[in-house]
């Protein structure tokens, strides 16, 4: 029993800290998020703002934090002019950065930010102890902090200014020691502005770099991002290419020729007087030409909708066996002309998930391909297995099959034209209709084949809370 409680508290404890460490982290994660939203509240959003304005903004919002710091710094060092010029910069910074976040004035902040530096500069050189001060250590990062957020055209010119100025300032100095007051009372005063400033420098030059490599790496991100999508965009669009020189296509010859040729029968039968035998004959040629038609026509129309928008599903619970004998009405009238039996074997029970008038013309090009390619005398069966939760629906038959070496283009519209046994020509189209509709409504398509003994192909759909649970089952 000990034992067993034990093992209990050992693992209430271990749950206890794994939830509060798992809520640390998410508190770590929302501090992180709102940090994130005030830093880009502050900073510009990327859609409105330029990457060189949001940089200015940030090193805005950065160097008014630092002569916040400053200011009493140097007030408690005693250095008056400089406390003073601190507070003024300050003033000066929080307009800038008005004027390019809120006014986006970015390039009147940005040369006004600059004039101001420089004049800046050139008085902390002359009032804190010339080169024996902070101020060449200051006019580095101003140089780091115009670079950053200033565009590459301007580059130079902040270049030479900060080795003229700095020059001059420097040979002033040398030729006139006399003219630079030392502003320090004591050393330490001294090693203290110089070690603050040292650290500020590098502080702000990892800030101003980290920034920036973000920002690099942000936007080759976004490129690499918008090349994947212009890449797959191509993709679709060699796609959509391909299918409308196939549509087009068929419609200029496989849809031509048989038009032609109910064009020709009916000519013949008007034009010539013809024994009962031959119309007999030629009427049964032209309603197998006129169903051939309209078949392809229907699957061409249905397909063309489907590509321009691939909407229009309504699916419901729709009954197997009701479909099935609806579409067999009319096939068996085909399958008996050419001396093919179809027998369907389907549980009357059976409901499934499926939008009614695509589920009766994905029955009814399967069955027709079926009945197409078997010759005189075959026979077509049509079953059900219910596998989970879904319906398969196999239409077999014992025709021609399909050589393996068109098995990878039977659902696409690279295959060429087939005939059927009976010369019944076909263009595949039937095939890669009832795969994307079968993909709208959740189902899938595929088949199994031997050349020469027939082929059986699968549709499954998703099967609906209307089945009947006695239904025959088989794995």
């Amino acid at each position: 029993m000990c034992y067993k409680y034990s093992h209990l508290n050992v693992d209430l404890c271990i749950t206890y800290r794994l939830s509060a460490y798992t809520n640390k982290n998410q508190h770590l994660h929302k501090i992180a998020r709102n940090l994130a939203n005030i830093w880009e509240e502050l900073v510009g959003d990327p859609a409105s703002f330029s990457l060189e304005n949001r940089a200015f903004n940030s090193i805005s919002v950065v160097t008014m934090t630092l002569l916040t710091v400053l200011l009493p710094f140097n007030m408690w060092l005693g250095l008056t002019f400089v406390w003073v010029i601190v507070a003024t910069l300050l003033v000066l910074q929080v307009f800038f950065f008005y004027l390019s976040r809120y006014k986006k004035v970015y390039h009147v902040s940005m040369l006004a930010y600059a004039i101001v530096s420089y004049i800046t500069l050139t008085a902390t050189f002359y009032l804190n102890s010339g080169s024996h001060g902070p101020a060449l250590l200051l006019f580095f990062l101003t140089f780091n902090l115009l670079i950053a957020f200033s565009p590459r055209s301007r580059h130079w010119i902040w270049a030479c200014l900060h080795l003229l100025l700095p020059v001059i300032l420097l040979t002033k100095e040398y030729i006139n020691p006399a003219w630079i007051k030392d502003s320090y009372t004591s050393a330490e005063y001294r090693y203290v502005d110089i070690l603050s400033s040292y650290l500020i420098t590098l502080t702000c030059i990892y800030l101003i770099t980290n920034y920036l490599r973000n920002n690099y790496e942000r936007e080759k991100r976004n490129a690499e991002e918008r090349a994947d999508k212009i890449d797959s965009q191509n993709i679709k669009l060699e796609q959509s290419n391909q299918k409308k020189d196939k549509l087009f296509s068929i419609i200029a010859h496989d849809l031509q020729s048989p038009l032609n040729s109910i064009i020709t029968t009916l000519h013949l039968i008007a034009e010539y007087d013809l024994e009962e035998e031959e119309k007999k004959m030629l009427g049964d040629e032209l309603l197998t030409l006129t169903k051939n038609t309209s078949s392809l026509l229907t699957n061409l129309l249905t397909w063309s909708k489907l590509q321009m928008d691939g909407k229009g599903v309504r699916l419901s619970a729709e009954n197997v066996h009701e479909a099935v004998e609806r579409v067999l009405t009319i096939q068996r009238l085909l399958a008996e002309k050419k001396a093919v039996s179809i027998t369907s074997r389907v549980d009357p029970d059976v409901y499934i998930t499926a939008d009614h008038n695509m589920l009766e013309l994905i029955i009814r090009n399967l069955v027709n391909n079926a009945i197409k390619f078997t010759p005189s005398g075959g026979q077509i069966a049509i079953d059900i297995r219910l596998i989970e939760e879904y319906c398969h629906l196999m239409i077999s038959d014992n025709g021609i099959g399909i050589d393996p070496s068109h098995h990878d283009e039977i659902f696409s519209l690279k295959t060429q034209s087939t005939f059927g046994t009976n010369n019944e020509k076909g263009i595949g189209l039937g095939l890669v209709l009832c795969k994307e509709l079968l993909a709208l409504q959740n189902g899938e398509l595929w088949f199994e084949s031997m050349p020469g003994e027939g082929t059986t192909f699968f549709a499954s759909f998703p099967l609906s809370q209307m089945k009947v649970t006695g239904s025959t089952l088989s794995a």
